[in-house]
């Protein structure tokens, strides 16, 4: 029942989607939440579901084809170096996928080809992103959306923390209790509604930061307290999720957005970051006062030498036991053991470990130098003031999500198979390098005929 209301659900949104991409790529949000709990619902809980929104993202593209193909000619105008440095990693990335038939097998070609498009998903949600943002506005409203869609979604997280049964908590296709051991004590995972701890992390350190921000943004208002409010709940359910990542994940945002826009803040401003912190700070001594919950926070502390081998990823052990050139695509990617009907060769979950043994040294070099002209390039990007259409502000704000997002994969790649966050990083990506266009893109927007009930939205400036 629950399978066939969400397929209803999809539909339509499907629907919805081909007549209006921009405001269709708002559903993605919805939908992709809802996944989860009717993946566990679902007898078996197949795994295709988890890919269900795949399906309205394929729409997404489809109806917006000409307008991506126009901005993906004009991303390469733009970003030259960059454009030519992807396409060096495309061609790498089919070479491993070779690589990876002749480990498991020409029999076994749906191994490589499933990792390939993990690969490939953040690149075209990439040019997703560049394509959909038309001015600044439209990112606000999908920080509202995603705030108050998994704000909603965090109560499952502690409705699970309280022992409450449903078979919509806790992660997917486990039964019971999942525990994560450290020296001398044992977390309690807590999942929520979402598949897995690592994926209800993510989620829930992307809403902190994006409330730090938004919160930031008001400054000293109603709106203030609010998104105060939001950040403390976010960062609650970091907490007892029992994955360090997602404070790791929070604490690189704060660090990456101060490191760009700690020179513009206003005073209004840095009262709100005060205030903000001192929600965070309220809701660290609240779980460590609790002898019910103070193993969250015990387990939240690390050392400097768990940190560099988290972000090592075991890169160095795998090109011992593989090789440079690795063991090719599939082989560190999550979920191909139902392919392979078996656990795959791969046992890295950093990042550098993962791309260590699928893509190898070439892959790796290849994505330093894209890494390093991206770098290059924003760095130009969010040193520019506010033009119209566009504030630093935003430009710093995406530029801490998405560094954020990059220390995240590095300490943990495996959450990132996952097809929401896949297509939420790349689409945050592309709307970062959206905004050297927006002062480009407000006038066309403007000249270009209006064809649907203006909702906050720009029409799209090429059809």
């Amino acid at each position: 029942m629950a399978f066939a209301l969400y397929l209803a659900f999809l539909g339509a949104s499907c629907a919805y989607a081909f007549m209006d991409w921009r405001r269709g790529w708002l559903l993605v949000v919805i939908c992709g939440v809802l996944q989860d709990p009717v993946r566990k619902l679902t007898p078996g809980t197949p795994v295709a579901v988890s890919f269900a929104v795949v399906g309205l993202y394929a729409i997404l593209l489809f109806a917006g084809r000409r307008s991506l193909m126009a901005h993906l000619t004009d991303f390469n105008r733009r970003f030259t170096q960059l454009y030519a440095a992807i396409v060096a990693f495309i061609f790498l990335l089919l070479v491993a996928a070779l690589n990876g038939l002749f480990t498991y097998g020409f029999d076994k070609w749906k191994v490589p080809l499933l990792s390939l498009f993990t690969y490939m998903v953040p690149l075209v949600a990439a040019i997703f992103g560049y394509a959909w943002l038309q001015r600044e506005e439209m990112i606000y409203r999908f920080f509202r959306l995603y705030a108050l869609v998994t704000s909603i979604a965090m109560v499952g997280s502690l409705l699970e923390y309280m022992r409450f049964q449903s078979r919509v908590l806790g992660m997917v296709a486990f039964a019971g209790d999942y525990y994560r051991h450290l020296p001398g004590i044992q977390i309690r995972l807590l999942s929520g509604i979402y598949r897995s701890p690592d994926v209800m992390a993510w989620h829930a350190a992307m809403l902190t930061s994006i409330a730090i921000a938004m919160a930031l943004k008001a400054g000293i208002s109603r709106g203030t307290l609010i998104w105060g409010s939001v950040a403390g709940w976010g960062f609650f359910n970091c907490m007892i999720a029992g994955r360090r990542k997602a404070i790791y994940f929070v604490v690189a945002f704060s660090l990456f957005f101060l490191w760009r826009y700690i020179r513009r803040l206003k005073s209004a401003q840095v009262f709100a970051l005060f205030g903000v912190l001192l929600v965070l700070v309220v809701v660290v001594r609240e779980i460590a006062s609790d002898e019910r919950t103070n193993i969250y926070a015990r387990g939240a502390v690390t050392t400097q030498g768990e940190i560099a081998l988290r972000l090592e990823g075991g890169a160095i052990e795998t090109f011992r036991q593989f090789g440079l050139m690795g063991a090719g695509l599939g082989t560190a990617t999550q979920g191909v053991h139902h392919l392979l009907g078996q656990n795959n060769l791969g046992w890295q979950e950093g990042g550098l470990g993962k791309l260590a043994v699928e893509v190898g040294l070439p892959g790796i070099l290849a994505l330093m130098v894209s890494g390093w002209i991206i770098l290059r390039l924003l760095l130009r990007l969010t040193s520019i003031g506010d033009v119209r259409g566009c504030t630093q502000f935003v430009r710093a704000t995406l530029f801490a999500l998405v560094f954020a997002n990059m220390v995240a994969f590095m300490a943990s790649a495996q959450a990132f198979t996952d097809a929401v966050l896949a297509l939420t990083t790349g689409f945050l990506v592309g709307c970062l390098f959206a905004t050297a266009a927006l002062d480009e893109r407000l006038p066309q927007a403007a000249a270009a005929p209006v064809t649907t009930p203006p909702l906050g939205m720009a029409t799209p400036a090429v059809s």
